[in-house]
């Protein structure tokens, strides 16, 4: 008969998250604690909500949620640093966090993550970020996980008013500075000429603002684009700009992602960005900025070709960034801003090249991020 020294130790996690957030951070934690599960891993979850909007969890989060937290030894807290405390009571208290700029000097992150036992970040840009800041603690990377299967599905495209034998460039993302919307439609603009059979499509939205108002303020940073490109006459004679800010479920996005051609994202700073990782899986060959989870998970490996381009920028400090906290993206930090002209040039290439290899690149890298395989980092870096 064995003794307690032979047993294995059995943790079990109490995950505190803003999973029902309805947004990319609260699909970022559904999918940690979904590998956690799937790793053998004993895990709670705990919502802390942020707004009022309701969401459909999958029905093993909500199984999940039923469990007792009593038990629980080690303490994860999956959100905004300066609402993580340490509690004594666990063995081990973790600091689960994002940021997409160079530091976050001037915030109380760095003393709230400095109380906990140790920091997981999302991608290895984000270790240099959180040293510049004062982080001392040890700091491990946590790649996103995803759904894979959903790559191998193939849903009914969605009826967009975009005509079929156009080649149509994408974005998925809030409608702020950060994502940098400016960059791809102009981009777009001065590559491609009318009469060519491409096409740009955005899906947006801004919290605060209704469907059409958001729509309305899309459709005018376009149309200030195209009056100061002045390449036409008037911002009539460009190309239609396809814009969706429409409340749109995960199985609609993707039907766009499915409908669409080449994802675009020009991003001052992303943590991951999801829908990037997303497109690279489905075959859509993301063009992205060079910074980030999406320089991880772009970027070719030793066995792996690329599954899609990233494009260079250059550090500027951040301005404009209005929709955040008071005491991050400040002008002391900096974030990285295209080259527009490269991005202009990996447009065209991607249109005009044969994607095929890259696109089966994608699949066979989005198929690095399961469940099972970054719940088997995740277990790993709980029993270090």
């Amino acid at each position: 008969m064995g003794t307690d020294k032979d047993r294995k130790y059995q943790m079990k996690v109490l995950y505190i998250g803003h999973y029902r957030e309805g947004t990319g951070w609260g699909r970022a934690a559904i999918d940690y604690m979904l590998s956690m599960d799937a790793a053998g891993i004993e895990v709670v979850p705990r919502a802390v909500k942020l707004n009022h909007r309701q969401i459909e969890l999958p029905q093993r989060i909500l199984e999940l949620e039923a469990q007792d937290s009593s038990g629980c030894d080690i303490c994860i807290q999956h959100v905004l640093p300066h609402l993580m405390d340490f509690h004594p009571k666990f063995k081990k208290n973790i600091a689960l966090y994002a940021t997409e700029t160079s530091n976050f000097s001037y915030s109380t992150w760095a003393r709230k993550i400095n109380m906990m036992d140790e920091a997981w970040v999302i991608n290895n840009q984000m270790i240099e970020a959180s040293v510049n800041s004062g982080v001392t603690v040890p700091i491990k990377v946590i790649p996103h996980a995803t759904d894979f299967e959903k790559f191998t599905q193939r849903h009914k495209k969605l009826d967009l008013p975009i005509p079929d034998d156009n080649f149509t460039f994408y974005t998925i993302g809030e409608f702020n500075k950060r994502k940098n919307l400016r960059a791809f439609v102009t981009a777009f603009h001065l590559e491609f000429e009318r009469n060519e059979p491409v096409s740009i499509l955005i899906k947006t939205n801004r919290a605060g603002l209704s469907a059409d108002q958001c729509a309305e303020q899309v459709q005018d940073l376009c149309n200030e684009i195209k009056q100061g490109l002045k390449l036409y006459p008037s911002s009539n004679d460009y190309k239609e700009d396809f814009i969706i800010t429409d409340y749109l479920s995960e199985k609609d996005i993707e039907r766009i992602h499915q409908s669409c051609d080449c994802f675009v994202m020009p991003s001052y700073g992303e943590a991951w960005c999801i829908p990037a990782f997303d497109a690279m899986g489905f075959g859509k060959t993301p063009i992205c900025t060079n910074i980030g989870g999406m320089a991880d998970f772009l970027r070719r490996s030793a066995n792996i070709g690329k599954g899609g381009v990233l494009v260079d920028a250059r550090l500027e400090p951040v301005t404009g960034a209005l929709d955040t906290l008071s005491d991050i993206f400040t002008g002391k930090e900096e974030w990285a801003s295209i080259d527009i002209q490269k991005l202009r040039k990996a447009m065209r290439d991607i249109y005009e090249s044969d994607r095929t290899d890259m696109q089966s690149h994608g699949l066979e890298r989005a198929m690095k991020y399961s469940h099972r395989e970054i719940g088997n980092v995740i277990k790993e870096a709980l029993n270090a």
